[in-house]
């Protein structure tokens, strides 16, 4: 389901090959054609997928519209990561009482490969948020205020994350490095910039970030790079970007003129793909 360029790409090859499963490999926009994805789910009788929220949000809403729902009866574990799993997408996916599976909500960041905590899915208790789980073994996290202290329960801290993977460093760039981590006792642990608070169960929830990324689809968008480019044009005095429905980014703009397609063309020049 993910590019190669993804991290989770790594776990869908060598998690399968690991347990000696299947890998169904689709073609390069099996992701997007929702007809396509539903029959190949039916045909290899797939037990296991693993994608982004927004995805699976189209994937189900398509399943139930088309009455296609027993396409996947095959599933027996369902994993999502890389932006937040809502009540609304846990109410569209596991409402339906002839579904059997489990629908896991992971916590990741790249930096710490792939996914660190997790979570099963209860549809009768969680009613309000989704956590994002426990740590998975060999992980540990921190939950530190703004002077590097530990939070108490229910307070709201900055996740750190510990463990076995967690990155080395970013290619060349220590400085980068140096910010983005911190070490406690010797150990080295991820400063993930995500608000999270722990609850007397244990579980984790997360409450926004520290700054302004957000993620769109799984991929991290900085809000203020995407300001930056669009100030550069000259007719532009103030730019405020947000995101807009989980799933469209909404740039407002005060110029003198404005010709959309010329702001689009800026930004396309400038900016990676999926920004």
């Amino acid at each position: 389901m993910a590019r190669c360029s993804f991290d989770n790409h790594v776990q869908e090859i060598i998690g399968p090959l690991i347990i000696g499963a299947t890998i169904v490999m689709l073609h390069p926009r099996g992701t997007v054609e929702l007809n396509y994805l539903a029959k190949i789910m039916r045909n290899k009788q797939v037990t296991y997928m693993h994608s982004v929220p927004s995805l699976l949000r189209n994937f189900f809403t398509f399943l139930k519209q088309n009455h296609y729902l027993h396409f996947i009866k095959y599933l027996r574990s369902l994993c999502t990561i890389g932006e937040p799993c809502s009540i609304k997408l846990v109410n569209l996916i596991l409402t339906d009482p002839t579904q059997h599976f489990i629908f896991w909500n992971w916590y990741g960041i790249t930096e710490t490969t792939v996914a660190c905590t997790f979570y099963p899915v209860n549809v009768k208790v969680d009613t309000d948020s989704i956590p994002i789980g426990r740590p998975l073994p060999n992980y540990r996290q921190l939950l530190l205020d703004n002077f590097l202290q530990s939070v108490i329960i229910n307070q709201k801290g900055e996740l750190f994350i510990g463990g076995v993977g967690v990155f080395a460093s970013y290619l060349e760039r220590d400085d980068l490095t140096e910010r983005a981590v911190l070490e406690v006792d010797g150990e080295i642990f991820y400063r993930t910039g995500d608000i999270v608070r722990i609850m007397p169960s244990g579980l984790l929830h997360c409450d926004g970030r520290k700054d302004f990324q957000i993620k769109l689809h799984g991929q991290r968008i900085e809000l203020g790079e995407i300001e930056r480019s669009l100030l550069n044009i000259t007719s532009i005095s103030a730019c405020v970007v947000m995101k807009w429905n989980n799933d469209h980014l909404v740039a407002y703009v005060q110029s003198s003129h404005i010709n959309e397609e010329q702001l689009r063309q800026h930004c396309q020049s400038r900016l990676p793909p999926h920004m």
